[in-house]
């Protein structure tokens, strides 16, 4: 044990800002930026080589969330009983091998179909959960700001992936975009996160926050012991509350980010400025991530989330309108405020309501449940498309939607203190 600890603490910091360093990376080239998140920036190459349809080329992102729906919950209750660790590495190596070869083996839709599925499938732990999870165990106090600073890592992902791949896309090929996302993950990411992710801080001697052991605390007090059952979580009207909000948040925003560079283009913007436009949705979330994690741990969590959920509406809104040009910068930005939040958010109250104890299964099953929402946007935008010949209609009423969501985080009720509740 004591060797250990002297691992975890070394030059004197302690080892949880490690931990965050993996999940920030992890996070960074994550599937909802590298696989979902990009495939936006492969629809018109792939439309110019193959002819398919824009929604056809959609469909494969909800073969994608579809399998995250089954494999979600499975994945949730396999790092509940092995550790993150155990599951987090082999499903990064598939999604970096999926998308490697995912060039040389598509040659119909239905290819394309199938390796979108294999990547929500058997990469499922690649995505939030096991990061998520690390980040609840290893910090409690400031738990929110840690989450806020792992998701400034996705939103760097969000920010660099679309001027990368229109680059290499433009100048090299559609193919050769997806090797580029595929090396990143395979020689930059999974080295480092193999080297730094560990499962929680009583496996090595330490508390949360760096605090020191303090004996007098009993066993049964650890935060890894309280919490609720999946079965009890099922039954509680919060549970249910958090699946309708981000489920319709998921389902506006990720159908208007996989659609915002083929509309922006659409509407005359040349496709550099239109994928810069895609970029600044992830600036906003690198820059306001850390400031909104800060918020939730000093403020009650649903009123950020109704704030930021609010400006996400405007944005969405706007780009309703019609608009290009600077407009469309401004409106990239407000959305920006919600894509990316909803996960922090997600797993910052999933902690908070239903505890640790069962957190994987219990996150897992929202997650599955946002997935549902991202399965059916962007499909349903790309229909709207080939039906209208616009996107009008389709963000005319993801902005009401939105909205409605923004109002039923107000439903949500306090903190339950599972300390109290753990020491009865």
């Amino acid at each position: 044990m004591q060797k250990d600890i002297t691992i975890n603490r070394r030059g004197g910091i302690f080892y949880g800002w490690w931990v965050l360093l993996a999940c920030v990376i992890g996070l960074l080239v994550g599937p909802g930026q590298f696989v979902f998140g990009s495939l936006g920036l492969f629809i018109i190459p792939m439309q110019e080589e193959f002819g398919w349809r824009r929604s056809e080329i959609s469909l494969a992102s909800s073969f994608f969330t579809v399998a995250l729906i089954f494999s979600m919950p499975i994945a949730g209750r396999l790092v509940d009983h092995y550790g993150g660790r155990k599951i987090l590495l082999p499903s990064m190596i598939i999604v970096a091998l999926s998308l490697a070869i995912l060039p040389l083996v598509v040659s119909q839709l239905w290819h394309l179909y199938i390796v979108f599925l294999l990547i929500g499938s058997l990469g499922a732990a690649a995505n939030s959960l096991p990061f998520m999870l690390a980040i609840s165990s290893w910090f409690n106090r400031r738990r929110g700001t840690a989450i806020g600073i792992a998701m400034a890592g996705s939103g760097l992902g969000y920010a660099g992936v679309p001027p990368l791949v229109q680059f290499v896309n433009s100048h090299f090929g559609w193919h050769l975009g997806y090797y580029t996302l595929a090396a990143i993950i395979l020689f930059f990411a999974i080295p480092l996160i193999a080297v730094l992710y560990r499962n929680r801080p009583e496996d090595s001697g330490l508390l949360p926050d760096g605090d020191t052991v303090d004996v007098n605390i009993p066993a049964a007090s650890s935060p890894q012991e309280a919490g609720l059952t999946r079965h009890d979580a099922l039954r509680s009207r919060t549970f249910w509350l958090l699946t309708c909000i981000f489920s319709l948040l998921a389902f506006c925003l990720f159908g208007l980010l996989q659609h915002m560079v083929p509309m922006l283009i659409d509407r005359g913007m040349v496709p550099v400025n239109a994928a810069l436009v895609a970029s600044i949705v992830g600036i906003t979330i690198l820059c306001v991530r850390v400031p909104i994690g800060y918020f939730m741990d000093r403020f009650f969590a649903p009123y950020v989330a109704l704030f930021c959920f609010l400006l996400s509406a405007l944005g969405i809104g706007i780009f309703a309108s019609g608009v290009t040009g600077f407009p469309a910068y401004v409106a990239a930005v407000f959305v920006g405020f919600s894509i990316g939040a909803e996960i922090d958010l997600l797993a910052f109250l999933a902690g908070r309501y239903f505890g640790l104890k069962n957190f994987g299964q219990i996150y897992g099953l929202l997650f599955a449940s946002m997935m549902l929402g991202v399965s059916l946007g962007p499909p349903i935008f790309g229909y709207c498309f080939d039906t209208l010949g616009n996107y009008t209609a389709i963000l005319s009423v993801s902005c009401l939607l939105v909205i409605g969501a923004s109002l039923m985080t107000g439903l949500l009720p306090k903190y339950p203190d599972f300390a109290v509740h753990n020491n009865q």
